[in-house]
C-alpha cells in the first residue's frame, strides 16, 4: 500500500492511521492529545488535521491509511486551521517558559539551574553549568552589575534571590575545592591568536581550547587580568581569586605571552605569517574620555590613580587631602572609595542625579557610608591649579526637555548658581573610551573598516571584522561595559572563530523569544495574588565588613555566603521557569506554526498545588488533552474541563487514593501543567545526555533513561524496552535521590582492627585490603570457608561475574543471590 504525503509516495502498513504512518517516515503532523498505544482523546486538540484530496481536512489520528490517498499536510487549509487552534489554547496558557531573571543577563547563564543545583548541594554540578556560558565566575561574582536580580520575581514576595551571592560562592567553593577542569575536543589542527589578556581574551581564549584549537594570548602588560588586575580596587577584588582563576583557566594548554604589544611587538600581517589562521582582538578601552572643560588637563587621572594604587606605587594623595572627583560611573566610585581609604576627605560631583549615576547603587551607597560625599546636578565649568591647590568653578545643572526622536536629556549649567571651589586635588573620572590609532600598526590594520568615530566596525552576529580570520570584540568594540558583558561577546566572537576554522556556515535559526510565555514582563503585568500563595523568606547576605574597620585597608569589603547560608537562600527560588521545558511539545507546535505566545493569559487561574509527595501540579498551563488521565492504569487522578477552549475554561484536577505515583501522568504531559518535584534544573532535549540503566531497587530489571548533564541526574523515565516498556515503579521514577544524599559514602572507608576509627582511603588500597584478608581466610580455613553474596538490584552481568570470582579465583561454590522483587 502506498500513501502520497505532500506528493511523495511513501509504504503504509494495513491498520495504520495517516498519523502513524508519517510518524514512521519522519514525516511532522503536530498533535497535542494523541497517545501511542492508548485511546483517543475524549476532547480531540485538533492539530493533526490533514488535507485528504476528495475529502477535505481530516484528523491524522484515527483516519487509517488506504492506498493511494493523497495527504497535505501544509496546505494554507491545514495552517489556519492549525492556528485557530493554537491560538484557542494559547489564550489560556499562564506561565514563564523560561525564568525572567535569565532574559537580562547578557551571559544568557541558566540562573535557576545553577541555583537549584545549590540547593541541592550539587556545587561541581553548578558550577559546571556556569562555566558553560562564563568562565570567570569568581571574578564576576565580585563585580557584576547584577541584570538578574531585579528581575527576580521573588521581590513580589519579599526580597530578590542573592543570585550572584550565590554564582561567587560556587564559584570559590571551585577554587577551594578543586577547580572544575571541562571537557576539551581532540585537537582540530588550527591556531588562534588572542590579543588581550582581559576578561574578552581569557573567555575567548577558553572557549576555542575546548573546541581543541591551540590558542596564544599576547599580552602587553606584565600579568594577564586586564582592567579587573590593575583598575579594579582590592577592596572589590581580590587579586589573589583573580590569579588563581586565571591560573585555572591557562592550565587548560593556553599559551600566554607577555609583554609583548600589537603595534609595537607584532602585527596582524606578523600574526599570519606565524601560521595563526584567525586572531581575536581585546584590547580593551584604556584611553581616558575627556570632557572638554577648561583645565582639566591639570587634574589627576584616575585611571593612573587606580592603576598606582593597585600595585603599590605612591601617590601624591595624602590623608587629610581634600579631594573633588568628578564622574559618576564605575571608575568615578572606585577613585572616591580607594582615596577615602588612603584618609582623604573625598566629595564626588555628578552633573546628573543620583539614579542617573552609571555606578550601581548599591556601590554608591557603599562610597557614601564610607564617607564619600556626594555633590549631583553640580558641573566644573573651570578648573585652575596653582601652588595652593585647585580652584573650581561650579555650576548647579538643570536638565534640558528630552530630545524628540532620541528622548535624551542635555545638562544645562543653571545661570547665577556659579560658585568657586577650593580642593588640594581634583581626579577626572570621566570614564574609558577604546583606542582608535591601530590603523597605523601596519599594513593589515590600515585596512581595518572603523567606524565615523574611529572606532573597529565588526559584524554584530559573528563579531568579525572586514579582514578574513580578524574578529574582534570586548571593550574594544563596544566601549566601557561591564565584564559580563565583555564575557559574552567574547563567546560568542569564539564560536564564530571556531566556524571560520572549520568552515561550518551556522545555520539561520527562527528566533524563538516571542514563543516564550511569560506571566508578565512589566510590573503592570503581572498578577500579585498568584505571588501571596508563597511564604515570606529573608534573605541571607553575605558577611560585610564595617564602614570603620574596612576604610582602613584595602581588603575585600564582601566576603562570600556560607555554604549553609547559600543553600537556604538558593532554595528561595520560585522557580519560575518552566520545569517542563524539556518535554513540552505545546512550544515546540508553536515554534513550528510560526504561532506567538503573545495571546497568552496575564492572570492565573489556579494555584499550584504541591500536596503529592513527587508531583507539582499547575493547571494554569493545561491544555486539556487528557494525556494524563488516559495514560494512567490504576485510576489515580480524576479530571474535568468545563466550557473548554473559551476564557471560562475551568480545570477541575486530583490525584486519588488509588494513585501509586508511579509518574506515568507526568510523562505523559505534553507541558509543564504536570512535572516532578525533584526535577528543579529547566533543560532541554539538546543538553541532556540520555543514558539507558537498570532499576537498582529489585530484579525486575526494569529499564531506565537518566537524562543527565554535569554528572548530576536531571531526570530518571523508563525505557520502551522489555520488561518494562516505559512503566515505573514509584521507585524507579522517583527514588533515584539518594544518589546526592549527604550522608552517602563516596570514598572506601578502612580500619585495621575494631579499636581503630574509619579513615577514607583509596580505592587501590581498600581493594587491597579486602584481598590480603580473603586470600588469609582461604590460607588459614580453606575456600569453603568464603562465601559470595550479590545483591537482589545487582544487575545479571554483575552477578555473572561475581560468581565466576567465587568459582575461578577464591575456589568456593558458596554463592547465593536473594533474587526477589
Amino acid at each position: 500500500m502506498q500513501v502520497y504525503f505532500d506528493g511523495r509516495a511513501y509504504e503504509v502498513h494495513p491498520q495504520e492511521t495517516l498519523l502513524q504512518a508519517a510518524r514512521r517516515h519522519g514525516i511532522s503532523i503536530p498533535s497535542l492529545c494523541h497517545l501511542p498505544g492508548g485511546e483517543d482523546s475524549p476532547t480531540p486538540c485538533g492539530l493533526c488535521l490533514v488535507e485528504v484530496e476528495g475529502r477535505g481536512l481530516v484528523r491524522a489520528c484515527v483516519t487509517p491509511v488506504e492506498d493511494g490517498l493523497r495527504v497535505h499536510t501544509q496546505s494554507e487549509a491545514v495552517k489556519n486551521a492549525r492556528r485557530r487552534k493554537l491560538e484557542a489554547l494559547a489564550v489560556n496558557h499562564y506561565g514563564d517558559c523560561k525564568a525572567p531573571c535569565g532574559q537580562p543577563c547578557p551571559g544568557g547563564l541558566n540562573i535557576q539551574g545553577y541555583i537549584a543545583l545549590i540547593a541541592r548541594g550539587e556545587y561541581r554540578a553548578a558550577l559546571s553549568l556556569i562555566k558553560e556560558k562564563l568562565p570567570l565566575p569568581a571574578l564576576v561574582g565580585r563585580v557584576c552589575p547584577r541584570f538578574c536580580e531585579p528581575r527576580c520575581r521573588r521581590a513580589l514576595v519579599d526580597t530578590p534571590v542573592a543570585i550572584n551571592d550565590l554564582k561567587r560562592f560556587v564559584a570559590d567553593w571551585g577554587l577551594t575545592h578543586g577547580e572544575f577542569k571541562p571537557e576539551i575536543a581532540p585537537p582540530s589542527g588550527k591556531k588562534v591568536a588572542v590579543v588581550g589578556a582581559g576578561p574578552a581574551g581569557l573567555t575567548a581564549a577558553y572557549y576555542l581550547r575546548l573546541k581543541g584549537h591551540e590558542v596564544t594570548i599576547f599580552e602587553a602588560r606584565e600579568e594577564p587580568g586586564g582592567i579587573p588586575r590593575w583598575l579594579i580596587p582590592g577592596f572589590k577584588l581580590s587579586k589573589e581569586v583573580l590569579r588563581r582563576e586565571i591560573e585555572g583557566l591557562l592550565s587548560l594548554g593556553i599559551e600566554l605571552r607577555t609583554g609583548v604589544a600589537w603595534g609595537r611587538d607584532f602585527t596582524l600581517e606578523d600574526l599570519f605569517s606565524e601560521g595563526y589562521q584567525a586572531v581575536f582582538l581585546a584590547v580593551g578601552s584604556w584611553k581616558e574620555r575627556g570632557h572638554e572643560v577648561p583645565g582639566e588637563e591639570t587634574a589627576l587621572s584616575a585611571l593612573e590613580l587606580l592603576e598606582a594604587l593597585n600595585v603599590g606605587r605612591e601617590v601624591p594623595i595624602k590623608g587629610g587631602d581634600r579631594v573633588l572627583v568628578l564622574g559618576g560611573g564605575y571608575t568615578a566610585v572606585d577613585t572616591a572609595r580607594a582615596l577615602v581609604r588612603l584618609g582623604a576627605e573625598v566629595t564626588l560631583a555628578y552633573p546628573r542625579s543620583r539614579v542617573e549615576m552609571p555606578a550601581p547603587q548599591r556601590e554608591i551607597r557603599a562610597a557614601e557610608s564610607e564617607g564619600v560625599k556626594l555633590f549631583l546636578m553640580a558641573l566644573p565649568l573651570k578648573i585652575e591649579k596653582d601652588d595652593s591647590g585647585f580652584r573650581v568653578l561650579m555650576a548647579r545643572t538643570v536638565l534640558s526637555e528630552p530630545d524628540p526622536r532620541t528622548k535624551a536629556r542635555k545638562v544645562i549649567p543653571l545661570e547665577g548658581s556659579e560658585e568657586t571651589w577650593l580642593f588640594d586635588w581634583v581626579v577626572r573620572a570621566w570614564g574609558e573610551e577604546p583606542q582608535t590609532d591601530f590603523k597605523n600598526y601596519g599594513k593589515l590594520e590600515a585596512k581595518l573598516a572603523t567606524t565615523p568615530g574611529g572606532q573597529l566596525k565588526v559584524s554584530t552576529g559573528t563579531l568579525a571584522t572586514n579582514l578574513p580570520g580578524v574578529f574582534a570584540g570586548g571593550d574594544f568594540v563596544s566601549g566601557p561595559k561591564t565584564v559580563i558583558q565583555a564575557v559574552a561577546s567574547a563567546r560568542r566572537a569564539a564560536g564564530a572563530i571556531h566556524n571560520y576554522l572549520m568552515g561550518i556556515k551556522p545555520s539561520r535559526s527562527l528566533p524563538t523569544v516571542k514563543f516564550d510565555f511569560n506571566r508578565g514582563r512589566r510590573p503592570e503585568e503581572i498578577d500579585l495574588e498568584f505571588y501571596e500563595q508563597f511564604p515570606i523568606i529573608p534573605r541571607k547576605s553575605p558577611p560585610e565588613r564595617p564602614p570603620k574597620e574596612r576604610v582602613g585597608d584595602f581588603e575585600e569589603v564582601v566576603g562570600t555566603l556560607p555554604e549553609e547560608a547559600a543553600r537556604r537562600e538558593a532554595e528561595r527560588c520560585l522557580k519560575c521557569g518552566c520545569l517542563g521545558f524539556h518535554k513540552c511539545t505545546f512550544r515546540e507546535i508553536l515554534i513550528a506554526e510560526e504561532v506567538p505566545a503573545t495571546k497568552g493569559r496575564k492572570r492565573a487561574k489556579y494555584r499550584l498545588e504541591t500536596f503529592h509527595p513527587f508531583i507539582e501540579v499547575d493547571l494554569n498551563k493545561c491544555v486539556g488533552c487528557f494525556r494524563c488521565l488516559r495514560s494512567c492504569l490504576h485510576e489515580g487522578l480524576q479530571l474535568k474541563i468545563y466550557a473548554q477552549g473559551t476564557p471560562e475554561e475551568e480545570i477541575h484536577f486530583e490525584f486519588t487514593e488509588h494513585c501509586v505515583s508511579c509518574g506515568a501522568c507526568v510523562d505523559a504531559c505534553p507541558t509543564g501543567a504536570l512535572t516532578r518535584k525533584d526535577s528543579t534544573v529547566p533543560f532541554s532535549k539538546e543538553e541532556a545526555r540520555e543514558i539507558r540503566t537498570v532499576c537498582p531497587y529489585c530484579a525486575t530489571g526494569c529499564n531506565l533513561l537518566a537524562r543527565v548533564k554535569n554528572g548530576t541526574i536531571l531526570e530518571v523515565t523508563g525505557a520502551d524496552v522489555p520488561p518494562n516498556y516505559g512503566d515505573l515503579c514509584v521507585k524507579g521514577r522517583f527514588g533515584y535521590v539518594f544518589y546526592r544524599h549527604p550522608e552517602r559514602l563516596r570514598r572506601p572507608l578502612l580500619r585495621r582492627d575494631r579499636g581503630q576509627d574509619f579513615r577514607e582511603v583509596s580505592w587501590e588500597e581498600a581493594l587491597d585490603f579486602v584481598a590480603e584478608r580473603l586470600a588469609e581466610i582461604r590460607e588459614r580455613y580453606g575456600p569453603e570457608a568464603l562465601g559470595v553474596l550479590c545483591s537482589a538490584r545487582t544487575p545479571n552481568e554483575d552477578t555473572y561475574v561475581a560468581q565466576k570470582f567465587a568459582r575461578a579465583v577464591l575456589g568456593t561454590h558458596n554463592v547465593d543471590n536473594p533474587a526477589r522483587v
